[in-house]
């Protein structure tokens, strides 16, 4: 071996090292950062959880939300279908079966787990699952929608699996796309199979939901979210992560109309004490919607607020409103919650000049035999 291939070969393997070595300590501050603010947070219980569920919501709130549909109960084989691995996108036009083996629930991938194949039919695990009585319900659901919808369950929408789709939105008009999202939606699946916010086990019984709400070209910048603490919003926080210089002018406006929509609408019909809703502005001013709710819990992402201030604030006549500022990198509000999902690690000036200065010792040491 020439000293220019050893010289290459350590670089890689020290390079190696100090990115694993610096996203070990990273995943470790993330998650010393989740248990220490889970400690001081109150306990979480099934019914603040269970109040998020989007059909105990919707019928309250339907004048001030988007018009959806409820798909429930859901049918087993169409669940079975969702939990099944791999992705299979029946034929819109003809009755849609999916074949292939399931593998048991709590199984690893050794010699005990059950293998799949697409063509061996004869094994008993083999299953034939029709889902066509689902896709008639959802076709039939999209065509009173106006034709596009918006895919979720009881409390997540597959955003996680948008990367799938060729529009880059989880606009669908038909029952592939949404089986392509849902199906390819870690979120979903894991909210499904292990519960949302709280375990399984904690959840006790529950019906998964399927819903499709209309589909509105929102404005990203007119989303925000609102922190309830002891019924009285706390605080206003921009969602969509980009500085507007519009949004400075409309501060009254955005906390007249949240708040008219709170004391009016949100309040009376949220039984929860506290909790996080999302609102939507629209455009012409005129209507404040409902987009969603959350339970106040750490996991939930507070964006331009700290979980520990909001736990400390005291409610106050007018919400502290915080607005994205210009010049300023928005990713670092989210380091936290992302932080294995940035550029790699041995990009980092650190890791670059400890990696080059062992690499300067080696050739040196090399050098000198």
């Amino acid at each position: 071996m020439s000293v220019d291939s050893q010289t290459m070969g350590a670089l890689s393997s020290i390079v190696d090292a100090a990115a694993k070595s610096q996203q070990k300590e990273v995943a470790a501050q993330d998650d010393e950062d989740e248990h220490d603010i889970s400690e001081i947070f109150p306990p979480l219980s099934r019914e603040e959880v269970m109040n998020c569920t989007f059909s105990l919501w919707y019928p309250k709130l339907q004048e001030v939300t988007f018009k959806s549909e409820i798909i429930r109960p859901l049918d087993e084989k169409f669940l079975a279908y969702l939990l099944s691995d791999g992705v299979f996108l029946p034929d819109d036009e003809a009755n849609p079966v999916f074949s292939g083996k399931f593998e048991e629930h709590g199984l690893s991938d050794d010699e005990n787990a059950v293998k799949w194949s697409d063509t061996d039919n004869e094994d008993d695990n083999d299953v034939d699952i029709d889902i066509e009585n689902t896709s008639t319900e959802i076709r039939k659901a999209i065509e009173r929608l106006g034709g596009r919808v918006f895919p979720r369950m009881n409390w997540t929408s597959p955003r996680d699996a948008v990367h799938m789709t060729t529009s880059d939105s989880l606009k669908c008009t038909n029952p592939s796309q949404i089986y392509l999202l849902l199906k390819s939606s870690y979120n979903i699946a894991s909210d499904i199979e292990n519960g949302r916010y709280l375990p399984r086990e904690q959840l006790g019984e529950f019906k998964p939901e399927l819903v499709l709400r209309q589909w509105y070209n929102l404005i990203p910048s007119m989303e925000f979210r609102c922190f309830v603490k002891h019924r009285k919003i706390i605080a206003i926080s921009q969602i969509d992560p980009h500085y507007y210089d519009f949004l400075e002018d409309m501060r009254s406006e955005i906390l007249s109309k949240i708040g008219e929509l709170f004391e009016s609408h949100v309040c009376p019909s949220f039984p929860s004490t506290n909790y996080c809703f999302d609102a939507y502005i629209a455009r012409t001013i005129d209507k404040t919607y409902v987009v969603d709710f959350e339970p106040w819990t750490h996991t939930v992402e507070s964006i331009l607020f700290d979980w520990e201030e909001l736990l400390e604030a005291k409610g106050c006549e007018t919400p502290d409103l915080r607005l994205f500022p210009n010049n300023v990198n928005t990713m670092s509000y989210f380091t936290r919650k992302h932080s294995m999902n940035r550029y790699p690690a041995e990009m980092t000036t650190a890791s670059f000049q400890e990696a080059m200065a062992q690499l300067m010792q080696q050739t040196n040491a090399q050098a000198q035999k």
